[in-house]
């Protein structure tokens, strides 16, 4: 089995592997639309796929996203598809999202702005939710506070990029175990 990659991932919904580099040309308000139909897409993608029901895609396509009970992201958890580092990263996309599609003034939506704005609290729950890739390396927390400062983001951009990568290495964990599953099971008759 190859090393998995964010690229294959990308491509198995049909967006060209190198789209997560594309956003970096565009606007902080498509950057967040965009992520967030990624996401949707991979989470069906890779639920259907878990389910291993084709014919299952149209009904986990109509599923909210950030419903805690019935929704894309908690049903990927029961799956064993996400890690709570990403269910808090996905979460996070999804409020941020959410505000800003209602309202066509968000259309100028920066992450300078957005962070320049945010209370105490709110940085913290920021920090939670799109700061994990960063913080689990050595001196992590330095370079996190520096970007938040100076390109906020990158913080985002790149937890994206961490979440994709967790979500591709825990289905492939799973591939893996079904087949020495299988091979198990054979081997014992």
């Amino acid at each position: 089995m190859s090393e998995p990659t964010v690229p294959q991932l990308l491509q198995s919904v049909g967006l060209p592997g190198d789209f997560l580099d594309q956003l970096l040309k565009e606007s902080d308000w498509s950057l967040v639309i965009k992520l967030h139909a990624v996401f949707e897409a991979v989470l069906v993608n890779l639920i259907v796929h878990r389910l291993a029901t084709p014919q299952a895609s149209e009904v986990v396509s109509h599923l909210e996203f950030n419903n805690t009970k019935a929704g894309k992201v908690a049903f990927a958890r029961a799956l064993g598809l996400l890690e709570s580092r990403d269910v808090a990263f996905l979460r996070g996309l999804s409020e941020l999202r959410n505000r800003l599609v209602h309202s066509i003034q968000n259309v100028s939506f920066t992450f300078a702005g957005h962070v320049a704005n945010l209370s105490a609290a709110e940085r913290k729950k920021f920090r939670a939710e799109f700061g994990f890739a960063l913080l689990q390396l050595e001196g992590g927390a330095a370079e996190y506070d520096r970007l938040l400062s100076d390109h906020p983001r990158a913080i985002v951009h790149l937890a994206a990029y961490d979440c994709l990568l967790s979500m591709q290495f825990r289905v492939l964990a799973q591939r893996r175990t079904a087949l020495v599953e299988a091979l198990l099971q054979r081997s014992a008759k």
